[in-house]
C-alpha cells in the first residue's frame, strides 16, 4: 500500500505540472518531451542492479500492447487537461482503477469483498456524476482560447479506459517479471509512437513547435511519471494489481488542490458530489483487500 500511495503522489504531481505544460508547450511537447525524460531515467536506472526476468513472446506482446494504450491514454488525458479544468478532468481519469479492479478479478482471479462492490459503485457513481454536471463555472481557464471549446469528458473517459487497461496490464506482468522490465518496455513502446507522431506533426507544422523555455517543465512532469510507475509496479509484486490499482489512483486529491490554487478553478455542487464520491469510492476499495 505504500508503494502505491507514494505513485499516487507522484501522478498528482506529474499530472498537475502536465497540465499547465500542455497549456504552455502543446499536447505533443509535453507527451514527447515527458516520455524522452521517462525513457532516459529508465536507461539510467537499467545501469544498476535492477531484477530482470526473461519475458516471453506473450509478455512482450502484453507490454507492446500496454505501451500503445498509454499513447492513447497520454492523448486523451492531456488533451482534456487542454480543454477543461484539471480539477474535473482528473477525478473522472482516476475511476481507471475500477477498469483495472474489474479485470483483476475477472481475468487475474482476484475476489472483491462486498466493501470493494461497493467502492466500485461509488466509484463509477462519482465519475457519471461528475460528467452529467457539465463543465464548472466558465472564466477559470487561463488560456483564453480555450474557452467554449468543451470541457475534455470524452477525452478524459477514452483516458481513463485506456489507462485502466495499461495499468492491469502492466501489473500483472510485473508479477512474474518485476518492477523493472515492464516498465521500461511499456514506456519505450510509448515513447517510439509519441516521437514518431511528433516528428511527422512538426515537420508539417513548424509552428506547433514549442519553445525552448517551456521545455523543464514536461520534463519534471515525466520524470515523476515514471518514479509513479516504478512505485506502482513495486505495489504490485508485493501485493494484489486490484489494491495497488486503488490505491495509485487518489491523485487526483493533489491535482485538485493545485487546479483550485492556481488556476482558481470552482466547481458546482453537483460535481463536489461527484468527486467526493468517486475519491471515497477509491478509499474503500482501497482498504476492502
Amino acid at each position: 500500500m505504500l508503494y502505491a500511495l507514494c505513485a499516487a503522489v507522484a501522478w498528482g504531481a506529474a499530472d498537475f505540472l502536465g497540465a499547465v505544460s500542455t497549456r504552455r508547450a502543446g499536447l505533443l511537447g509535453t507527451m514527447c518531451v515527458g516520455q524522452a525524460v521517462a525513457c532516459l531515467a529508465l536507461g539510467l536506472l537499467a545501469l544498476a542492479p535492477v531484477p530482470v526476468a526473461r519475458p516471453g513472446p506473450g509478455d512482450l506482446v502484453t507490454l507492446t500492447v500496454s505501451g500503445v494504450l498509454g499513447v492513447v491514454s497520454y492523448a486523451g488525458f492531456y488533451r482534456a487537461l487542454q480543454l477543461g479544468p484539471v480539477s474535473l478532468v482528473s477525478p473522472m481519469f482516476s475511476a481507471y482503477a475500477v477498469v483495472a479492479v474489474i479485470l483483476a478479478v475477472v481475468f487475474g482471479g482476484e475476489r472483491l469483498t462486498l466493501p470493494g462492490i461497493a467502492g466500485v459503485v461509488l466509484t463509477i457513481g462519482g465519475v457519471i456524476l461528475v460528467s452529467a454536471a457539465g463543465p464548472p463555472d466558465a472564466g477559470q481557464d487561463p488560456r483564453p482560447a480555450d474557452r467554449g471549446r468543451g470541457d475534455g469528458v470524452p477525452y478524459a473517459l477514452v483516458a481513463m479506459v485506456s489507462w485502466g487497461v495499461t495499468i492491469y496490464l502492466l501489473g500483472r506482468t510485473a508479477e512474474d517479471l518485476g518492477w523493472f522490465l515492464p516498465v521500461a518496455v511499456s514506456r519505450a513502446v510509448t515513447f517510439v509512437i509519441i516521437l514518431a507522431v511528433t516528428v511527422v506533426v512538426f515537420l508539417r507544422r513548424p509552428s506547433a513547435r514549442p519553445r525552448a523555455g517551456t521545455l523543464p517543465l514536461p520534463g519534471i512532469a515525466g520524470f515523476l511519471d515514471v518514479l509513479a510507475f516504478i512505485a506502482y509496479t513495486r505495489a504490485t509484486t508485493a501485493g494484489s494489481v486490484a489494491v495497488a490499482a486503488a490505491a495509485s489512483a487518489c491523485f487526483p486529491l493533489i491535482v485538485i488542490a493545485g487546479g483550485i490554487v492556481v488556476f482558481h478553478e470552482r466547481l458546482r455542487g453537483r460535481q463536489i458530489l461527484g468527486i467526493g464520491m468517486t475519491l471515497a469510492g477509491l478509499l474503500v476499495l482501497g482498504l476492502s483487500r
